[in-house]
């Protein structure tokens, strides 16, 4: 009982994406699956920078450094 209440707590932890994002990337997937593509996957990440939980369909970095992190052809350099 106690693994499923720390678990539940460290749910609670995780940065969100944001409810326009989300639906951005449902609109995104549906016009892939149409195109026979793979869909985009949002995943729970950990943070290389704070080390904390954050939702992300491809970044590294929850945000928290975003003056050292840059971007070339949409991929995100650190």
């Amino acid at each position: 009982m106690s693994q499923e209440l720390e678990k539940d707590f460290k749910s609670n932890k995780v940065k969100r994406l944001p409810p326009s994002v989300v639906k951005d990337i449902e609109l995104k997937n549906h016009a892939r699956r149409l195109a026979g593509l793979s869909p985009i996957k949002v995943k729970v990440r950990t943070c290389i920078a704070c080390n904390t939980l954050f939702e992300s369909a491809g970044n590294r970095t929850c945000g928290c450094n975003t003056r050292s992190t840059g971007y070339i052809a949409g991929r995100e350099i650190i």
